[in-house]
């Protein structure tokens, strides 16, 4: 078991994943686990920052008030779904991505979606965390 709650999963037949992601994590068995709704780039007033930078950072500081408020963090996440609308926004996601989950490698899935629920939001991220033994 890693430092993580989970067991990450990547076999070498498979060759190296292509980014910060684990072809599959272990659950185990008895854990709690949360599921966030889609978190977006929206602003408590509203607002929606330009660029996906700036959305990246808000849809992630997002994701960590969620967490923290069920007892959590980023080290918790074991699975990711990200929808972005411009595959070219993928390497800037990437970064903000990295900020906050780190040396993590959560099971993950990338899509490129013609639009979202709101069309400035450059992208959306679903997330799948889970309590600690």
């Amino acid at each position: 078991m890693s430092a993580y709650p989970f067991e990450c999963i990547n076999p070498k037949e498979l060759g190296a994943p292509l980014g910060p992601y684990s072809q599959a994590v272990i659950v185990p068995a008895g854990r709690q686990l949360l599921q966030l709704s889609g978190q977006t780039p929206l602003r408590e007033d509203g607002s929606i920052p330009e660029g996906i930078e700036a959305q990246a950072e808000l849809v992630w500081q997002r994701v960590g008030i969620v967490l923290r408020e069920a007892g959590l963090d980023y080290i918790n996440i074991f699975r990711v779904v990200t929808y972005l609308v411009d595959p070219l926004d993928a390497p800037a996601h990437a970064k903000v991505r990295a900020k906050y989950l780190g040396n993590a490698r959560p099971a993950s899935t990338g899509l490129v979606v013609s639009k979202l629920f709101n069309p400035a939001y450059r992208l959306e991220v679903d997330i799948s965390a889970l309590w600690p033994g």
